[in-house]
């Protein structure tokens, strides 16, 4: 019994030794191409999610506030009372963000918005991501308030939790 629990770790080791020789690329050593396809998107959407990100962040943000951002987006993408069917519909649409203009942001990404964006799709994948739907920086004014206060100078709000079309 003995013997075989040894010769059982001894395999995993080898196993995972070897495995970390396959392990893929760190993202924020990948291309930007190669990110946006690491993440389902089009590289010109992923350009435009992640500037916006970054724009909205005020560009002094900590990857919490940023992550907040990008899933706010998400979450808006997913809930048909926003009625869209993209990433660039959700950033595009008339009076929402501020910092972008004519279908582009006023700001360029960086690779902390571009981390900010990995993590938030996976919260929303997972299910893990809160329900926020709105932000500002002025204070709660719509909807329930997220969190204990400001996180980097923004206020999240939720608004009945996320509907979805199931």
């Amino acid at each position: 019994m003995i013997k075989t629990a040894a010769l059982l770790i001894s395999i995993v080791i080898m196993f995972n030794s070897q495995l970390a020789k396959f392990e893929a690329p760190d993202f924020l050593q990948m291309s930007v191409e190669a990110r946006a396809s690491e993440l389902g998107l089009e590289t010109s959407e992923f350009i435009l999610f992640s500037s916006v990100v970054e724009a909205e962040s005020d560009r002094s943000d900590s990857l919490e506030g940023r992550i907040l951002i990008a899933e706010v987006i998400l979450n808006r993408l997913n809930d048909p009372r926003f009625g869209c069917d993209s990433i660039t519909e959700v950033l595009t649409a008339p009076g929402q963000f501020s910092t972008v203009r004519h279908g582009q942001s006023v700001t360029n990404r960086t690779d902390l918005s571009d981390e900010a964006v990995r993590i938030a799709i996976s919260e929303v994948e997972n299910g893990t991501a809160p329900a926020v739907l709105f932000f500002n920086c002025i204070g709660y004014n719509y909807g329930e308030p997220y969190g204990d206060g400001p996180i980097d100078g923004n206020y999240f709000m939720t608004y009945g939790g996320i509907q979805t079309d199931e």
